[in-house]
């Protein structure tokens, strides 16, 4: 039972990926207008409309985005160690052990799961970690990057 509803959550997200996969290994299409389109103008659109919604309140998830934070550098810290005893560059292993794909995967698989009402969580989540991929992950590639 919950492994068949795990797989109806999961399977429409990967189902769609795979078809995209096999589509671009047949045409080897030019993605970077549908690229740019979807992170200049869907995504920003898609959390303008979360955020502006009379029924979400930033306030209610202060604890989420904290234990958001608390995951993203939590598990930089758990993955430096195992970088050093692998003797890998930590620049290398690190970071994408903390920043995760949690718009293009973690939005549609959090509506799936837990329906509508998780979206506006979900969307915290996201922009939590983006704003710490975009100002720590960048400090920590390169101290004097701006």
């Amino acid at each position: 039972m919950f492994i068949a509803h795990l797989f109806s959550i999961v399977l429409p997200v990967y189902a769609i990926v795979a078809v995209g996969y096999l589509y671009s290994r047949w045409r080897n299409p030019d993605m970077t207008a549908a690229y740019q389109i979807n992170m200049t103008l869907l995504l920003p659109a898609q959390l303008c409309h979360v955020l502006s919604d009379k029924s979400f309140r930033l306030a209610e998830f202060g604890w989420l985005a904290l234990g958001g934070v608390a995951i993203v550098a939590g598990s930089g810290l758990l993955a430096l160690p195992v970088a050093k005893l692998a003797r890998l560059s930590w620049k290398t292993f690190v970071p994408p052990m903390m920043f995760t794909n949690s718009g293009n995967i973690g939005l549609p698989l959090a509506v799936f799961a837990f329906g509508e009402k998780a979206l506006p969580a979900a969307v915290v989540l996201f922009l939590v970690e983006n704003g710490l991929h975009f100002t720590l992950g960048t400090y920590l590639m390169d101290h004097r990057a701006r």
